[in-house]
């Protein structure tokens, strides 16, 4: 067998491997209670508040939750904004037709974003591409100090299961590339994504350095 046909074969099986544990993992958070749902995001909502790291931070990059199957961060958005922090937050289009994600900062007269601003094909709210708004790491400016950053599954060390679209990986390689201040990764998320057993990576699938879940702070090991 060719270099780049074992390539294709182990490519191939990682992305396999990957697609049965999400399928794994989303049935687990279809069949999480909304209760459950509820609680155990406010309960991650209250780690992330008393973290020393996010006290001190000025800049918070956090998704905007999907309607239902995933942890509800409309809480967390609001705390930050309410403690004063410039908020950024995922612009990838309606269909996700952009190639590339970008962090777009909440104006702080937004109002409810969560309703009134537009909703990709998932019914995640997108900030207006008609609207003025401020773009993180435009021009090497508006960084961010802390990504919060979402997942299908997590490991004890801090490697993280996505949609499969690749858009934080690629988001944060360019970061990494030019050189930009680089942003500290945390992941949150339901008590069931969270596993003992390795997640499956490639080489491009990007480690984080902390984990919240709902029962509190989970600080890693991997080599960064």
């Amino acid at each position: 067998m060719s270099s780049n046909a074992a390539a294709i074969s182990v490519n191939a099986t990682l992305a396999a491997t990957k697609k049965i544990l999400r399928s794994k993992i989303r049935k687990s958070l279809k069949d999480l209670p909304p209760p459950t749902l509820t609680a155990e995001s406010d309960a991650v909502e209250g780690h992330l508040a008393n973290w020393d790291l996010y006290k001190g931070c000025s800049s918070v990059g956090i998704f905007l939750s999907m309607p239902k199957g995933e942890i509800n961060t409309r809480g967390m958005v609001a705390r930050a904004i309410r403690d004063g922090k410039e908020v950024y937050v995922p612009r990838v289009g309606a269909d996700f037709e952009l190639c590339d994600m970008e962090m777009v900062k909440i104006p702080h007269d937004a109002g409810d974003i969560f309703t009134t601003w537009p909703k990709n094909k998932w019914g995640i709210p997108e900030p207006p591409e008609d609207a003025d708004h401020t773009i993180a790491y435009e021009g090497g400016s508006n960084t961010i100090d802390l990504m919060i950053m979402p997942g299908v599954a997590f490991d004890t060390k801090a490697n993280r299961l996505g949609q499969g679209k690749g858009f934080y990986d690629r988001y944060l390689m360019k970061i990494k590339e030019k050189g930009d201040q680089f942003p500290t990764l945390a992941g949150i998320g339901l008590s069931c994504q969270f596993i003992n057993d390795d997640v499956p990576t490639g080489e491009n699938d990007v480690a984080l350095d902390i984990l919240i879940s709902p029962g509190g702070i989970i600080t890693t090991n991997h080599e960064s």
